[in-house]
């Protein structure tokens, strides 16, 4: 699998220094292509880590709600890292900074019924 992100980002990476000399503008639509194509290729891998945490939810007996805003999280994350380094690329520092901080926000929105959930559970413990 890394072989294959390896190869696919070395060849993304010889066009786009080929393209930067000769027509610049589209380096960075070879740049969003090829991350494109690496996460294409990850989502197999992704999908078996995801039922592999299913596995384990149901096991742990943990709240599927939870579970699900975890992943999304995580999602957030990748997908904010990935979008402000596009941003980067293209030269827009400042844009990628505030799609970083849009991302923390969202996370911590997100997260809020994690916390809810967390109390719950302590809540419940203590009456025990």
């Amino acid at each position: 699998m890394i072989f294959r992100l390896v190869g696919i980002a070395l060849v993304g990476v010889i066009i786009v220094l080929v393209l930067r000399t000769a027509k610049p503008e589209f380096a960075v639509f070879v740049t969003i292509a090829t991350g494109v194509v690496m996460l294409v290729t990850l989502m197999s891998s992704l999908t078996n880590v995801i039922l592999a945490f299913d596995g384990i939810v149901a096991k742990s007996g943990v709240d599927e709600e939870v579970f699900a805003a975890v992943l999304k999280i995580i999602g957030i994350g990748y997908l904010t890292e990935y979008s402000s380094s596009i941003a980067c690329d293209a030269g827009c520092a400042s844009i990628a900074e505030k799609l970083q901080l849009g991302g923390k926000v969202v996370i911590f929105l997100t997260s809020i019924s994690i916390v809810a959930s967390l109390v719950d559970t302590i809540a419940q413990l203590v009456n025990l």
